[in-house]
């Protein structure tokens, strides 16, 4: 039968180290605001644990805590987990199969390379109004995971180490949350990520990853702000990027009603575009492939060419808006460009540099070849 235990500096109240001596199975230990010292760790089965403070760090849990790997399940609520040791503040081994939740907790890293969040096995993590820092939420090779993070914050940026990790196999579903650092998924990993609603720095996938993105903004300013790469699919709808997009190897990608600053298209890559703008820089490289519609390609100072085609790329568009504001469009090597422009009473005069002019058709715009 489950036990309500409360632990606190009341006389009549259980102490915190015999609560440890005698835990049991669905126990419910209601801890008072304080500080609880677990300087060996603590492994913990089928059991919840609530802060009964008005904030979670009024009710701070020094130490790490681990799931065992026959628990079923382990519910935080508004605790502070601060591990002072370079340990996980959480862990999920291998052979767990069970749920860990958090809710309106704070999880404090040891700002190292050692996760913050660290799960090995088959789990399902709820983090609900909840922030980690110092450190990442990762799932490893080994990990069969569920993700649901909602309203939650992980604060963790770094040039070395992502924020959070997707490796193995899984689901991750990030709503109204934001991610200082970055998102990763890795050669190996297997995985669906939904990012809706959210702001993240940097998301940068790899392996065999299906990435749903809406109404979300890629807040850093870097040329790879979203790398997709390897054999990622993507649909990304009414989302922002202050940076770059670097789009690699054999992707497939649909962008709608975004708004890029600048983007890289190489190699195999697909890409469809739908009522979207490229406000700086775009280039097409190798065999990439786009098919535009309604889609709004400018320029600036910055770059040569507001629009640029390489090797044996294809770009098929449909009712364009082109801005160059002094800048050039290319379709070099056999690249081949054929669009219809939308009339657009503040289109410029285009110069094309172009190595073979039956490979440019551009309907609706005056435009005007020349030689490199």
């Amino acid at each position: 039968m489950p036990r309500i235990i409360r632990v606190g500096g009341s006389s009549s109240e259980t102490s915190w180290h015999e609560v440890l001596k005698d835990l049991r199975a669905d126990d419910v230990l209601m801890l008072g605001p304080g500080f609880y010292y677990l300087p060996q760790g603590l492994t913990l089965t089928d059991i919840t644990i609530k802060g009964t403070g008005s904030v979670p760090e009024a009710t701070t849990i020094y130490g790490y805590l681990s799931v065992s790997e026959d628990s079923r399940y382990v519910t935080l609520e508004n605790l502070c987990i601060n591990t002072n040791t370079d340990n996980n503040c959480l862990s999920v081994p291998a052979e767990t199969d069970g749920y860990l939740t958090l809710r309106n907790c704070q999880v404090k890293g040891y700002n190292t390379d050692t996760a913050a969040i660290a799960i090995n096995g088959k789990a399902t993590i709820e983090l609900y109004s909840t922030k980690i820092i110092g450190g990442s939420v990762s799932m490893y090779a080994s990990a069969d995971f569920r993700l649901e993070m909602n309203d939650s914050e992980i604060d963790y940026p770094s040039d070395k180490f992502c924020a959070l990790a997707l490796e193995g196999h899984g689901t991750a579903i990030i709503n109204n949350s934001r991610v200082h650092g970055s998102i990763n998924t890795f050669d190996k990993t297997n995985a669906e990520l939904d990012l809706n609603n959210s702001e993240v720095d940097y998301v940068l996938l790899h392996g065999q990853t299906w990435m749903n993105m809406l109404n979300t903004t890629v807040k850093a300013k870097d040329d790879a702000c979203l790398y997709l790469s390897d054999d990622s699919w993507s649909n990304i709808v009414h989302c922002k990027f202050n940076g770059g997009i670097y789009i690699d190897k054999k992707t497939h990608t649909i962008i709608q009603n975004s708004v890029i600053n600048r983007m890289v298209v190489i190699n195999e890559a697909k890409v469809t575009m739908n009522n979207s703008v490229v406000i700086a820089h775009a280039d097409f490289q190798d065999t990439a492939d786009c098919e535009a519609t309604r889609v709004t390609f400018m320029g600036n100072m910055d770059y040569e060419y507001f629009l640029a085609l390489n090797g044996a790329v294809r770009l098929k568009g449909h009712d364009l808006v082109l801005h160059p504001n002094g800048a050039e469009l290319a379709v070099q090597d056999d690249a081949k460009l054929n669009a219809n422009i939308l009339p657009d009473h503040k289109n410029d005069n285009l110069n094309v540099e172009c190595d073979k002019r039956p490979n440019v058709y551009i309907l609706g715009m005056h435009w005007t070849a020349k030689k490199k």
